[in-house]
């Protein structure tokens, strides 16, 4: 259990290492700030210098969990005494309330469905990775108290680190090759997913696919495992397909939770911004803009599911660390490549009755396609870039809307 009369150090000053010093300032604690990048005004940040001689003296390192502990980091002799902002959640909510989803794909949709179906009934929230945090509250006791589910999305680098965080219900969506540029390797990212065992209780489900079982069963430590079958869906929309995936994987959750919520009458309207989002429609021409797309694996397997040979992904950004094991299959595809990594993406490409051009940005590929799309009879172009925001653009959002933009300009 986490002592919060000991002394901390906040080592990250981004969105979780702000709500964290909030906690801690609501809470009376006594800590300091680190951040190897940020030019902060506040009085309780630390130089390097002065941390470094200091270390002995705190009692928990608070970290920001994209951070990487390797073994010549100053923090890698501390590794037991590093926490991230959610192992503070165990101090003040029962573990009773807690879903936790993790997964390759599809987290944030799913925490999104949950969410919607189970505050028709109960008062619900999400946080962890989808991007809300509720440490820094200033009345968190209370408001948590009127909290009758959180749902928490949990990313690799937060389950690699968590240590106090306890949940009653567990979801692994799926699990793909991603993030080998922390894991190093495809077993390390996979344990990680599966750490999410560790923080059930005994009286808890783990709920996954009768696929990822099959595939994954050597990672599993537990008994109480919750199965639920996959489903195969024909349709060329993608929102429809993904839609009736994510259901499908929630609905027996949602059963072991309340067994009175009746699924088939549910109307669900809400899906993610930038996630499979079918943005222009017509007889002859669909459009999906699927910025949050970080992971090339999943962006192929997209692709892969229209049934056409008049189709274009669109495909780009910075590519995480591949498999260099294998490479991904794309049939019956214009595949345009945008940015300063596109050779990147032909080496893990293996292109059946497919072509590719590779453009220095999104606004000139979007100028070829408008002049494509013109003289040839495409159906489906698929924005699906398979590579990290962060070499053009703030986030997959600004990535988003730009695509959004470029397109109203040339479709007429």
């Amino acid at each position: 259990m986490i002592n919060l009369k000991k002394k901390f150090l906040i080592y990250g000053y981004g969105i979780s290492g702000k709500s964290i010093e909030n906690y801690f300032i609501n809470q009376n604690c006594k800590y300091n700030i680190f951040d190897d990048f940020k030019k902060i005004k506040n009085t309780k940040l630390i130089s390097k210098t002065y941390l470094l001689k200091n270390l002995k003296k705190y009692d928990y390192f608070v970290v920001s969990p994209s951070i990487k502990i390797k073994k010549n980091h100053f923090l890698y002799k501390f590794k037991k005494k590093i926490l991230i902002d959610l192992d503070f959640l165990n101090l003040e909510i029962p573990y009773q309330k807690i879903i936790g989803v993790t997964g390759t794909e599809g987290k944030s949709s799913i925490c999104l469905y949950i969410n919607e179906i189970l505050s028709k009934k109960y008062n619900t929230k999400i946080i962890g990775n989808y991007g809300n945090t509720i440490l820094d509250k200033k009345n968190l006791k209370n408001y948590l108290s009127k909290i009758d589910f959180l749902i928490v999305e949990l990313s690799s680098y937060q389950l690699d680190k968590l240590r106090f965080l306890r949940v009653k219900y567990a979801l692994i969506t799926n699990i793909y090759s991603d993030h080998l540029d922390y894991h190093i390797n495809q077993k390390n990212y996979i344990k990680s997913k599966f750490r999410i065992q560790k923080l059930l209780q005994t009286d808890s489900n783990l709920f996954l696919s009768k696929k990822t079982y099959l595939k994954f069963k050597n990672y599993i430590k537990i008994k109480n495992i919750s199965l639920f079958n996959d489903i195969s869906i024909n349709t060329n929309n993608l929102n429809q397909y993904f839609k009736a995936i994510n259901l499908n994987t929630i609905k027996k959750l949602i059963k072991v939770i309340d067994t009175d919520i009746n699924f088939e009458k549910l109307n669900i309207s809400k899906c993610l911004k930038f996630r499979n989002e079918l943005i222009y429609e017509s007889k002859k021409l669909n459009i999906y803009n699927d910025s949050k797309c970080t992971n090339l694996n999943n962006a192929v397997n997209k692709i892969n599911l229209i049934k056409s040979s008049k189709k274009i992904l669109i495909l780009g950004g910075k590519l995480k660390k591949q498999d260099i094991n294998f490479k991904l299959n794309i049939t019956d595809t214009l595949v345009l490549i945008f940015g300063n990594y596109s050779n990147s993406y032909i080496n893990y490409l293996n292109l059946n009755n497919s072509r590719y051009y590779k453009f220095s940005n999104l606004k000139n590929l979007i100028n070829f396609l408008k002049i494509i799309i013109k003289f040839n009879s495409y159906n489906y172009i698929l924005f699906s870039p398979g590579g990290e925001s962060f070499d053009f653009y703030k986030n997959y959002i600004e990535r988003g809307k730009h695509f959004n933009y470029l397109i109203k300009n040339i479709i007429i």
